[in-house]
């Protein structure tokens, strides 16, 4: 398994999160009201799951040995990073929506880091884990390694209950 592998298999997680607040917000768009225990649970995954466990791997280990490799071609690397700020205040902003009752900005905003999110996700797997595959093919085992390092044993217990978690509110808005 190459290290983008792993990344790429994380990115199915973070789409199943992306699944469940679709079906979430469209819910709660037709009730008129919020389910903000769910919101909570979906939001913390993707806070936990999608950027402070997922999207450090790629900043810590895997865009600084891109950007090593690619020398000034570095943009790809760039721009993936400045998505993930976005999608960090987009994050921040549901969360804001849910505590001022803004339901109707709730929903926009949701709308937007779905969309988002699932295009950057793409992006990473179609264009650039290609292009770091070529470009690290030499040093990938080391990169390999270091990502499954990043994966404490407490990291692993977490994932294990926000997997749970996921699969609960699945259940409830997907019926998966």
């Amino acid at each position: 398994m190459k290290s983008t592998d792993l990344l790429s298999r994380e990115h199915k997680l973070i789409l199943r999160a992306l699944d469940v607040l679709d079906a979430l917000t469209a819910s709660m768009e037709a009730r008129g009201e919020f389910d903000e225990d769910a919101v909570d649970r979906v939001l913390d995954f993707l806070r936990w799951f999608a950027d402070a466990h997922h999207q450090a791997k790629e900043e810590t280990i895997l865009f600084p040995a891109i950007k090593a490799a690619a020398g000034a071609q570095d943009r790809p690397v760039r721009h993936m990073m400045f998505e993930h700020e976005q999608e960090r205040q987009s994050i921040e902003d549901l969360e804001k929506d849910v505590r001022l009752g803004k339901l109707s900005d709730f929903v926009a905003a949701a709308n937007k880091l779905i969309s988002t999110l699932r295009n950057h996700i793409y992006k990473e797997d179609q264009l650039l884990f290609p292009e770091a595959d070529s470009l690290l093919s030499r040093q990938d085992d080391a990169i390999f390694e270091q990502l499954q390092r990043f994966d404490t044993p407490l990291d692993k217990q977490t994932l294990e209950h926000k997997q749970s978690e996921l699969h609960s509110l699945e259940w409830k808005y997907l019926r998966k």
